[in-house]
């Protein structure tokens, strides 16, 4: 397990600073299940399970910039799924803490010196809880995917397909360009929508260079030119799923990816490509594919 000391629990969470480690066993193993099978896959899980035990206390402090590099320390990797294994434990535990089983059916444990939580302040604890596991799970996942030894290990599984496989990396970046409240689940339940808008996107600029830029995107081998593309894609799927009109940036963007076509050669040698340069071509905007600029 990553997650081997339970003193760290209330460092974590402050807020189940009485929390006993019985209490939570079986919860903090179906988290540390879940992070294996759900995030990270076998490769990974067990590597960072391995070195938990190994490595100086973190120095994160909180803040990242998101930027692809060396310069994170497996001490912070290993925090952020410790971190991340508390919180989902703690979220799936707060509906029962205070539930015990007798032989005539449940009942709740008291304490004549504290008064229970209203249902209103626990939900409001849930709500923290989930937001607080979806910025965590989002550093973890940015870190992992920074981090080339830990990326190597993470495209063993098919869970590396499945976090790449659309523009946003994480749920605070599709918050950032959807313009809405995400938490971990949410980015789960919009995929196969963002999905199908990527594809409707990949017919103005090319399935071609559409895959071609995800493949460098995994590989963190894009050019200037391809980061300013795919940040303009992730402004569009955002104002797409906001259903705001898109039509006047996505010609914007094909004109700009026509005037520096010598920047994109996925594009330049795509059928889309070679489809605008056939003369006898006729734009027309019920097209599948249309053209702009020319």
């Amino acid at each position: 397990m990553i997650f081997k000391n339970f003193d760290k629990f209330a460092q974590y969470i402050p807020k189940a600073a009485g929390t006993e480690h019985d209490a939570m066993k079986t919860f903090l193993e179906e988290a540390e299940i879940w992070l294996k099978t759900e995030v990270l896959g076998y490769p990974l899980y067990y590597y960072i399970d391995g070195i938990s035990g190994n490595i100086p206390e973190s120095t994160f402090d909180g803040t990242f910039d998101y930027i692809f590099d060396e310069s994170i320390p497996p001490s912070d990797v290993v925090r952020a799924a410790e971190v991340v294994i508390c919180l989902k434990a703690y979220l799936s535990a707060i509906p029962f803490v205070d539930l015990i089983q007798t032989p005539n059916g449940f009942a709740v444990v008291s304490n004549s010196n504290q008064a229970p939580a209203s249902k209103e302040r626990v939900e409001r604890l849930i709500e923290f809880v989930k937001f607080r596991l979806s910025d965590n799970l989002d550093f973890l996942i940015t870190f992992i995917f920074s981090y080339s030894s830990f990326r190597e290990l993470w495209k063993k599984h098919e869970l590396f397909e499945r976090y790449t496989e659309i523009v946003y990396l994480t749920g605070k970046e599709l918050m950032k360009f959807a313009n809405t409240k995400v938490t971990f689940e949410t980015l789960d339940s919009t995929r196969t929508l963002i999905l199908q808008l990527q594809d409707d996107l990949s017919k103005y600029i090319s399935p071609e260079y559409m895959k071609a830029l995800f493949k460098k995107f995994r590989n963190c081998d894009m050019s200037a030119w391809d980061k300013n593309v795919r940040l303009k894609l992730q402004v569009l799927v955002g104002l797409m799923l906001q259903k705001q009109e898109t039509y006047p940036m996505i010609e914007k963007l094909v004109n700009f990816m026509v005037k520096n076509i010598d920047k994109f050669p996925d594009f330049e040698t795509s059928q889309t490509y070679k489809l605008k340069l056939e003369p006898k071509y006729k734009n027309r905007k019920s097209d599948t594919i249309f053209f702009f600029g020319g």
